[in-house]
């Protein structure tokens, strides 16, 4: 009777031994799923490719205010010319407003893609 008892506890123990096991598969698996999955949804290549045209625009909108902007501090202008300096200072805030709104627009297709991810994610582990 004590040999039986310690043979179905030795079974039990393998049992659990073999299910910890698939567990401990199934976790690995998930974990290298999560980050393929946000590997691929971060990359620049993938980013750009669902959304060029924002992207274009918004780097073609920086990249003339600022080629514009380092063109014409290179020239001389006179202390007197307040129109010169206005004018200097709305590219410098119409760059920044540029990178703002750029930066906000890819933080909130990054966030969408995560909550998307994530709702996924609880959805697959509810079934």
């Amino acid at each position: 009777m004590a040999e039986d008892k310690l043979d179905e506890l030795e079974k039990k123990k393998q049992e659990l031994q073999q299910e910890l096991g698939q567990i401990q598969e199934e976790l690995d698996n998930s974990i290298d799923q999560v980050r393929d999955n946000v590997n691929n949804k971060l990359d620049p290549k993938a980013i750009i490719q669902k959304h060029p045209l924002p992207i274009v625009g918004g780097a073609t909108l920086i990249g003339f205010l600022l080629g514009h902007d380092s063109r014409s501090s290179a020239k001389k202008s006179s202390p007197g010319e307040f129109s010169s300096a206005l004018v200097k200072q709305l590219k410098k805030l119409a760059t920044r407003k540029a990178i703002s709104y750029a930066t906000d627009y890819v933080e909130e297709l990054l966030e969408a893609k995560a909550d998307k991810h994530l709702s996924s994610s609880d959805e697959e582990e509810q079934e």
